[in-house]
């Protein structure tokens, strides 16, 4: 009786935090594309509060040193204005763009030895001495969406957001091998195929609601889809070196906001450097 009763309560606690989950998906989803296509400036404001509440969560979770958190702290301040100041100057200049697509690609770099480090975890960890250039990697890219059209930033959540709820739901529905058991219990090879999967198709209807015929857009889609995999897992490494559960538990059934984008920091600079030469 009390082995039934305790999975009667598990059982309602999941779903009462997929309730959480949904909720929060179903007000801030909205809001997000409200701003992207009818308040862009708001919609800027809206993804430096973003970055400034995940880096304030970032460096909870890695208990560094004071003074290398001011370094860290003054560090991004400094690329964020490079970034988001010299596009709007000199994005359309031809040097400009390969200058850009040079920098993103040292932090593609960067995310593939991240994703060396997700497979070999617990024998390799991340050093927090690197903590400064960590936080320009991590969160510069996204302040090069400024320069993009709404739809193309449109399709950039849409890849990360389908990604992670397809691999959600196909993980609860068909999951049985697990892909990072050391990082993260609940995850699975096939909720991952499964999210993929979803990727192409959300990718597909955008391709044809907008008319876009460039088949590249769906082999971008599906690489941003992988990126976006190895983000959330390399935070799942600060998590699990941090003993907690979440970044932070502003959002109700979510967590922290880095929990909510850490797909979304990997997956940024690989659709930005396909997009440079997709357009």
């Amino acid at each position: 009786m009390k082995a039934l009763i305790s999975v009667i309560d598990a059982t309602e606690g999941e779903m009462s935090e997929l309730s959480k989950r949904i909720l929060t998906t179903l007000v801030s989803i909205p809001l997000i594309l409200f701003l992207l296509f009818e308040l862009p400036i708001s919609f800027e404001l809206f993804i430096i509060m973003t970055v400034v509440i995940s880096m304030y969560e970032f460096l909870k979770l890695i208990q560094i040193s004071t003074t290398n958190k001011i370094i860290s702290i003054i560090m991004l301040a400094l690329g964020s204005y490079i970034t988001i100041i010299s596009p709007a100057i000199f994005y359309y200049l031809t040097f400009t763009k390969i200058a850009y697509a040079y920098a993103l690609a040292v932090v593609l770099l960067w995310w593939a030895n991240n994703f060396w480090m997700v497979v070999n975890y617990p024998r390799s960890k991340p050093l927090d001495i690197f903590t400064p250039i960590k936080a320009i990697f991590l969160f510069t890219p996204l302040f090069c969406l400024f320069v993009f059209k709404p739809y193309l930033i449109l399709l950039l959540f849409l890849i990360v957001w389908g990604a992670d709820s397809f691999a959600y739901f196909s993980g609860k529905a068909f999951g049985k091998h697990k892909l990072a058991p050391r990082l993260s219990g609940g995850k699975t090879v096939e909720g991952v195929v499964g999210g993929l999967i979803g990727v192409l198709l959300i990718t597909g209807a955008w391709m044809y609601f907008y008319n876009e015929t460039n088949w590249k857009f769906l082999l971008l889609a599906l690489i941003t889809g992988v990126f976006s995999v190895v983000g959330d897992l390399y935070e799942s490494i600060y998590k699990r070196e941090a003993g907690v559960k979440d970044s932070g538990n502003i959002l109700p059934g979510h967590g922290g906001v880095l929990d909510r984008i850490d797909g979304l920091l990997a997956a940024t600079p690989i659709f930005v450097i396909g997009l440079i030469f997709l357009l």
